[in-house]
Formats: C-alpha cells, structure tokens, sequence
C-alpha cells in the first residue's frame, strides 16, 4: 500500500493533481494498462484510508488500525495528509494530528451515524423501523427480472410523501435499503464522479445509479441516463442502477441492474424544445407571408364608393 501511495504523493509533486482531488483524478495516470493498478483500487483506496478533520469520517483500513492517508475534505474528495507541498514540520503536524483523530474514533463504543443520514436534507427525525432485505434477491416480477421488495411502515410512508421529487423518494428507499443490509458497518455517501451513491464495505465499492419511478413495473421506455459521466460508469461495470418503482406504494421494490446483462445504452437525438410565441388575434395576418397580384393594374370605377 505505501507504493500506492508514494505514487499518488509522486503525481503531486509533478503538480499533475491538484492539492484536493478525486480518485477520478488518479485514473488517468494510474489505472491499467497506463498504470499499475486495477480501477477499484484506485476508487476505494482514498476512501479506505481516509478521514474527516473533525474525525467523525472514517475509512475501513484506518478504523481497523492502519494510519490514515489522507483527509477526507468533502464527499469524494481528498487531500494527502503528508502533502509535498508543506514542509517537514507541517507534514508532521499533519501526521499527528489525523492519527489522534483516528484514535479518538477508534475508542468511541460506537460509530457515529451513517453520514449519508446525517447530510440528508430531510433525515428521519426518529429514525423508524427500516424494511428488512431478503438475503437474496427474489424472482417472479411480472418484468421477469428479480427484484428486491420492500415492506414500509407507516412513519416511513408519512416521511416519503414528504419529499417532493420521483428522484428523492427513490434515493431515500435505497438509503434505507442499504442501511438495513449493511447496518453501520458500510460507508454510504454520495459518489459526485459520475453515479448518485457510492457504498465502501472492508474494501470493496459499489457505485450506484439511483433511478425511480411511480409505475408498477420497471418502465423502460422512461429510464434515462443523460450524463456522459453516468454512461461510462455503468458501460465499464463500475456502477450499477437501482430502479426502485411504486415508489408511491406502501410495497415498492428495487431491480438491480447491470450494464450488458440487464440493459444497453443507446444514444438518442434530442431537440430543444421552446415557447412558440403566442398570437395576436387583432392581426392575424401578422407574421404571415404575403405577396401582391397584379399590383400596376388601375382600380375599377365600381369599385369606389364616391363615385356612385
């Protein structure tokens, strides 16, 4: 692991990264066949090693005893605790500093909170009882893919009404999924590098593109993904959609689909849709084309009125 990170410390002093980045951001120089390392690797390795400066956020390795890498400045994004930017005596601050936050973490009886909760902008004020996941997904959907139900109770319901959007309703039925299944033991926060949520379990990541609608059934001909961002993460195998339906239901439930195996991505043409001017009644030739016939011919005598 100290290869890895001497070589993220290298691309530093090469000012190839900014001081705050992203995994994404490594990728480019350090992914295979360019680099040495496998595309979860880099994904997971800043989360895995990272932590908040308040040290209320923490990676799997360092809350298992390694020494923290870096600080965890915003969600999906890092700065090297030992950056090659700062002198010895920084770095050393630096150093200490984080490892006293670890172990400030490490001595609390439990964790805090899971912090996609806790930056919900609506969480559960009572945090009611989550749906309990079934161990594996089952089958029998009438679109013949598996899927996963979910029982809500009543408190939830009162909750998902709340929210306004098809979007957040989805994405706060994941979160209770994810949390049910994993308990505290997962990091959930958002991804910001091309899917909505990012999951980080003893290592592993899952990467999660949240989609939802009110209908009963999957609704293929709605489901869209319109970021270029979003579209290589699912291509590449490296995110997944969670389509969660009837999220108005009390019963709503959540397909797990994989790019290549459940779904393609087809491009579509798209047009800007605008306002047609609205028009005016008083002048309804206005905007009209016109033309003249026989302009030069001379106006008949019968035709004017003073002259009868």
């Amino acid at each position: 692991m100290a290869t890895f990170w001497k070589n993220v410390s290298d691309l530093r002093k090469q000012g190839l990264i900014p001081r705050e980045w992203r995994s994404g951001q490594l990728s480019e120089f350090l992914e295979r066949p360019r680099g040495p390392y496998a595309p979860n690797t880099i994904s997971s390795n800043p989360q895995n090693y990272s932590i908040s400066m308040e040290g209320t956020k923490i990676g799997n390795s360092v809350k298992k005893g390694s020494p923290p890498k870096v600080w965890r400045v915003a969600p999906g994004q890092f700065r090297l605790i030992e950056d090659p930017e700062d002198d010895m005596p920084t770095q050393e601050s630096e150093r200490s500093r984080a490892r006293e936050r670890a172990e400030e973490f490490r001595s609390q009886e439990e964790r805090p909170a899971n912090d996609r909760w806790d930056e919900a902008p609506n969480p559960l004020p009572s945090r009611p009882d989550l749906p309990t996941p079934p161990a594996e997904p089952v089958p029998g959907s009438p679109d013949l893919y598996p899927s996963i139900p979910i029982t809500l109770t009543s408190e939830v319901r009162q909750y998902l009404a709340s929210l306004r959007t098809t979007e957040k309703k989805a994405e706060a039925i994941i979160l209770m999924y994810l949390v049910s299944k994993y308990g505290r033991q997962a990091e959930i926060e958002e991804d910001q590098d091309g899917a909505d949520l990012r999951v980080t379990l003893d290592g592993n990541v899952e990467r999660i593109e949240v989609k939802g609608t009110e209908s009963s059934t999957l609704a293929w001909s709605q489901l869209k993904v319109s970021s270029p961002k979003s579209h290589d993460a699912l291509v590449s195998g490296d995110a997944s959609i969670y389509r969660v339906v009837d999220v108005n239901g009390e019963s709503p439930r959540i397909y797990v689909l994989t790019h290549g195996r459940h779904f393609t991505l087809e491009p579509e043409p798209r047009w800007a849709v605008r306002r047609a001017a609205p028009k005016d009644d008083r002048y309804p030739l206005r905007g009209e084309p016109y033309g003249y016939e026989r302009p030069y011919d001379p106006v008949a005598e019968e035709d004017w009125k003073a002259l009868k």
